[in-house]
């Protein structure tokens, strides 16, 4: 068994779920402030994230908002929990990237060589970041998104579907 507690039960949670289990993980379990979230269980609020960590020992945030994503990553990893990286098995990462913790790397993303993924970041289904680029924690690059090679995003970073940032 091999069990990963998600932060977050609303929209973005199943994706995260479906990732997770492509992963290896097989036991779920959810926090949300709301009990009836659309992903079950939800056994606690959000306050309640530092009293799961003997039976959730991994855990990861599936919040869409870049702000509090980061923070409640970095509350996690104060917790004493294990925050993964999720990537899709058809997704590319160069074995020379560098990818922080709570890093979600959905469907057919491309990370090149000497990428540096700051924590917490989402690179959505399609996404291609070129060599040498620095992304700051918490970003979101969203689908079909490219950032070419060189570029440095500062932290809380969002790039739309399909833009390119040169």
């Amino acid at each position: 068994m091999k069990p990963l507690l998600i932060i977050g039960a609303g929209n973005f949670p199943p994706e995260v779920e479906e990732l997770a289990r492509l992963n290896g993980y097989d036991t779920f379990a959810f926090l949300d402030d709301n009990p009836e979230a659309r992903c079950q269980p939800v056994i606690g609020g959000l306050a309640s994230v530092s009293s799961h960590v003997g039976e959730y020992p991994d855990a990861i945030v599936a919040f869409g908002n870049n702000q509090r994503r980061l923070e409640m990553t970095k509350a996690l990893i104060d917790a004493g929990y294990n925050v993964p990286a999720l990537m899709h098995p058809t997704s590319f990462t160069s074995p020379d990237a560098k990818i922080g913790a709570g890093c979600i790397i959905r469907a057919h993303c491309v990370v090149s060589r000497y990428v540096k993924l700051g924590m917490s970041c989402i690179l959505n289904v399609g996404a291609l970041i070129d060599h040498d680029v620095e992304i700051g924690e918490g970003s979101h690059i969203l689908m079909g998104a490219v950032v070419r090679n060189m570029v440095k995003l500062p932290a809380l970073s969002r790039v739309e579907s399909n833009q390119v940032v040169e």
